[in-house]
């Protein structure tokens, strides 16, 4: 614990400018506020094919006036690299969460879910090399590990 106080005081310190894609959705809400409660600027990119307006409203009515005025919101698609480019100009740090998720959905349209996957991820790579960005940090799903037998876990 005391590491995650030793990060936090440093946050607090010294505000940085995030940006993080996928923002609309679960994970990258909940990260929006936690960043702004640490009075960080934040750069929020989502196109809303899976994140909701909702949970924006959610962290804009838990928060302060002051801090949500640290946010600023782009509402674009990481498969456009102008979109991409336009997001994180000044960011220092990138939280990557904009992704397709569900194996159905990918076997179902993997055109699509390839495109968000992979090239989104890539514009989102270059973008932040031309940027000289910080740090990236992305997420990943369990799903990239498919259905397999466990010895540890009955199958259905």
């Amino acid at each position: 614990m005391n590491n995650f106080n030793s990060v936090r005081e440093s946050l607090e310190r010294k505000p940085s400018t995030w940006l993080i894609t996928g923002v609309a959705g679960f994970i990258g809400s909940n990260l929006l506020e936690a960043l702004l409660k640490l009075n960080q600027k934040v750069v929020g990119l989502d196109n809303f094919s899976t994140g909701r307006k909702q949970n924006l409203a959610d962290v804009k009515d838990i928060i302060s006036s002051r801090q949500w005025s640290n946010f600023t919101f782009l509402e674009g698609d990481i498969c456009n690299a102008s979109d991409c480019s336009k997001a994180i100009q000044g960011a220092e740090y990138v939280l990557h969460q904009a992704a397709l998720g569900s194996i159905p959905r990918s076997i179902k349209d993997p055109i699509t879910t390839n495109n968000v996957n992979i090239s989104g991820f890539l514009n989102m790579l270059i973008a932040a090399k031309e940027a000289h960005v910080k740090r990236f940090v992305y997420a990943s799903s369990s799903s990239v590990y498919g259905d397999l037998a466990s010895p540890f876990l009955p199958m259905p």
